[in-house]
């Protein structure tokens, strides 16, 4: 009898110790998925636009993680035939089939009874105060701004760098009311005028912003353009 009561209390503690040790691993796994969670929403989102030697390119960061989107890509003409044979095929598919009838989609709900003006009106209200609130948090940094204006004439070269300088001027004061433009370095922007060559431009712009403060822009318009077809509705 004492050696079965011993069993028994020597299975019971391996029992619990395997239950603590589960307990221990699911509350690591939860709090793992919170610091993760919290480190997004914290890390900033940044886009940055690269223009040099002709080619440009687009980065896309949150955090650590990076992602490249080639802008110079030439079509694959085999992929595009074959999709447009897709499309084709799915056309005469649907030549066939009985028409259905067409359910509403996102935007129509969320436009609800108002008319297409009115709609567009409320989308450029909502827009006006998601900049009013969240558009000083969006940081820019022009890293770097050269530009070579050149058209082969002196005349229009003349011309032309007047125009670019001062729509280069304008653009940054814009920004500098606009958002927050980070101080721009000496020598980062320089517009340069080539009489006897072309245009020529080296180009870095970043914009970034905090997950967090992306999210409750984007939840802020979406929540605004559901309570207008209620809104509407009521009256």
């Amino acid at each position: 009898m004492e050696l079965q009561r011993g069993k028994k209390t020597s299975r019971r503690s391996e029992l619990s110790k395997k239950g603590k040790s589960l307990m221990l691993l699911l509350l690591s796994v939860l709090l793992g998925i919170f610091i993760l969670i919290l480190l997004l929403l914290l890390a900033h989102l940044r886009i940055t636009l690269l223009y040099k030697d002709g080619i440009p390119s687009l980065y896309i960061q949150v955090g650590p993680i990076r992602y490249a989107f080639p802008l110079d890509k030439k079509p694959r003409y085999r992929s595009l035939a074959k999709r447009l044979r897709k499309k084709k095929l799915a056309d005469m598919q649907k030549k066939q089939k009985p028409m259905k009838k067409k359910t509403p989609g996102v935007l129509d709900e969320l436009r609800g009874n108002l008319s297409v003006p009115e709609f567009l009106g409320k989308i450029r209200d909502i827009l006006h105060h998601l900049a009013g609130r969240y558009a000083k948090k969006l940081r820019v940094t022009a890293a770097q701004l050269h530009i070579t204006v050149g058209t082969g004439d002196p005349a229009s070269t003349g011309i032309a760098y007047g125009i670019t300088a001062q729509s280069v001027a304008y653009l940054l004061e814009f920004l500098d009311n606009t958002v927050t433009l980070t101080p721009i370095k000496k020598d980062a922007v320089q517009v340069q005028a080539d009489f006897a060559g072309s245009w020529k431009a080296d180009i870095e712009v970043t914009a970034g912003i905090r997950t967090l403060h992306l999210l409750q822009a984007i939840l802020s318009a979406f929540f605004l353009l559901k309570d207008t077809p209620q809104a509407n509705a009521r009256s």
